[in-house]
């Protein structure tokens, strides 16, 4: 599920480039998008959207979605103010745990990039000393930052300055759009139960359920089957999702 401002939604079973990258292509020229100006690609880091932008008209950025990288850092900040308020936290080396996690996540949201990094190695290779009765929680806290970093390492140059973006009114985290693919899948695709649509299904009826939230369900099954190709850079030319419903 991917959302486009203003207010539209498209949605996809295929995780080939060419085919979301025509989906992109067509919900952004039902939004006045004719292959000129900024487009810019929120994602969770999946590999397919990293590379989106690639075969996207230029100029198009890719971000990674600043939800992901806090929910990354929440646990790690449980676990350290629990350490914190214990009467462990006046071991030298924890004593100000909490207040460094805080600063990494100050540093991300920044686009502190580098420092961020340089910041996490501090901490963990701190993480690795023996705490005595608090090895559990430390090993808990190590694993948790350790997955961060990585995190951090492989996306690195998709991570900005989401405080400057976010005080110029620019979306910062995909949360809309996490928001419909609840609404719109909603347990079907869960592994637990017993009745699930295929892949293809799943795919058709999407396009449908897109379409009634964007408000265009009435007028694209009255329009005719046979449509003119959207008018898009002639490199491109995807197909209207919902002609492949029909």
């Amino acid at each position: 599920m991917i959302k486009i401002d203003p207010m539209s939604y498209f949605v996809t079973g295929s995780t080939a480039q060419h085919a979301i990258r025509d989906h992109a292509l067509h919900a952004l020229e039902g939004v006045g998008y004719s292959g000129y100006g900024d487009v810019t690609v929120i994602s969770d880091g999946a590999e397919i959207l990293k590379r989106l932008p690639r075969a996207m008209p230029k100029p198009t950025t890719h971000i990674i979605d600043w939800f992901h990288i806090a929910m990354k850092i929440q646990p790690m900040q449980q676990i350290a103010d629990h350490i914190a308020r214990s009467q462990s936290g006046s071991i030298e080396a924890l004593s100000t745990i909490d207040r460094d996690i805080r600063a990494v996540k100050w540093r991300l949201w920044h686009g502190r990039v580098d420092r961020a990094i340089r910041d996490l190695e501090s901490l963990l290779a701190r993480l690795n000393q023996p705490q005595g009765e608090t090895e559990f929680s430390i090993a808990r806290l190590h694993n948790l930052g350790a997955q961060l970093l990585t995190y951090v390492r492989s996306n690195r140059g998709a991570i900005i300055n989401y405080g400057k973006r976010y005080r110029s009114g620019l979306r910062v985290a995909t949360t809309l759009a996490e928001s419909a693919v609840n609404s719109l899948v909603g347990k079907r695709m869960v592994k637990k139960q017993q009745m699930r649509w295929s892949r293809h299904g799943a795919h058709m009826l999407m396009q449908v359920r897109t379409a009634e939230i964007n408000g265009e369900l009435r007028d694209r099954l009255r329009a005719p089957f046979r449509q003119p190709e959207p008018n898009v850079p002639p490199m491109f030319k995807p197909k209207p999702p919902l002609l492949h419903a029909a």
